[in-house]
């Protein structure tokens, strides 16, 4: 009998099957403040990214290979930026479009937005009273149809429009506030985090530069009606403690950095490359939380920031290669005779 061409895993198959294990515990907590809702949500994403994934495969030469788990991670991201609340429709419209801009590239690899972002951005703007209110915690959704639960805005509301919300710093640590199902439980969140780190699979380089922007932006620039228009970075000190807080723990701001930014694909290849990818990131998420309400503003700045990667690789290796060729100058310059 004819043997089977043994399929050789993808070269990011580590990085997706470690994301969504890490979303376990994300979908364990949302199950924990709104029922077994979230979970089969998540259920039913990942079984539409699977089936899109193999009926559009024939679209490449060499057909379907599961591979990589890539279309399903991205699928499960995409709902763990939702509300529990959500419609099944609208997360399986999510994560059918994730898997067509995968694949509208080439595939695994080839993309150059993240797919989980572009599919929050059409499903947010086609379904924006589904996507941007959340339900508030501590009660069970009912498991088929949540509408008549009761919605509110997210903290960024407040927040863009120069207030500073009343949420206790536990209950923003715990994940009990209104917000995504699965970005809200900081304390899960990092703990995932410092996995990826310590898996290799987040990069410093681009991570810590995007958290210090995040952080000085609004230090220097603080959005708040109660400070004068313009004051130093000395002054107020409690008050822009306070917004920081705010800023750090809620929102997608560190599930962003940590789940979406990190993304081999969409991210730049080279350290220095990394770091300006960062900043700008940080730069775009810290405006889009002044001038926009939704609390996943981020995923609209990652989209912005996408366009760069293989511009700044570009710039790196002519610069690199502009230092090389200077230094073998001065090499050689030592043996020429005078």
């Amino acid at each position: 009998m004819p043997k089977h061409p043994k399929i050789e895993r993808s070269a990011n198959y580590d990085y997706y099957a470690d994301v969504l294990w890490c979303c376990v515990p994300l979908i364990v907590m949302s199950c924990y403040y709104y029922g077994l809702r979230p979970a089969l949500l998540a259920l039913t994403a990942a079984v539409t990214a699977y089936l899109c994934d193999g009926l559009l495969s024939p679209l490449h030469a060499k057909g379907y290979q599961p591979h990589e788990p890539s279309s399903e991670c991205f699928a499960v991201l995409l709902t763990m930026l939702l509300p529990a609340s959500v419609p099944y429709y609208v997360v399986i419209a999510g994560a059918v479009v994730a898997v067509f801009v995968k694949e509208a590239f080439g595939g695994e690899g080839h993309y150059p937005f993240h797919p989980s972002a572009v599919a929050l951005a059409v499903v947010g703007l086609s379904w924006p009273d589904q996507v941007f209110f959340y339900p508030t915690p501590g009660t069970p959704l009912p498991l088929w149809d949540a509408g008549s639960a009761a919605l509110t805005a997210g903290m960024n509301a407040t927040l863009s429009s120069g207030g500073l919300p009343t949420d206790t710093t536990l209950n923003l640590v715990i994940g009990n506030v209104s917000g995504p199902m699965g970005a809200s439980c900081i304390l899960v969140v990092a703990a995932c985090g410092l996995l990826l780190l310590c898996r290799g699979h987040l990069k410093l380089s681009a991570f810590l530069p995007y958290l210090i922007a995040c952080v000085l932006i609004p230090w220097l620039l603080p959005n708040l009606n109660e400070l004068p228009a313009f004051s130093f970075p000395w002054e107020y000190v409690r008050q822009r403690v306070y917004l920081e807080k705010y800023i750090v723990l809620s929102g997608t701001m560190l599930f962003g950095g940590i789940f979406l930014a990190s993304e081999p694909v969409t991210q730049p290849n080279r350290h220095s490359s990394r770091i300006i990818y960062g900043l700008a990131l940080g730069a775009f998420a810290a405006a889009m939380r002044y001038m926009s309400d939704y609390e996943t503003g981020f995923c609209f700045a990652l989209l912005l920031v996408n366009a760069i990667p293989e511009w700044l690789d570009m710039v790196a290796r002519r610069t690199e290669r502009v230092k090389f060729m200077k230094r073998e100058e001065k090499r050689l310059a030592k043996y020429r005779p005078e």
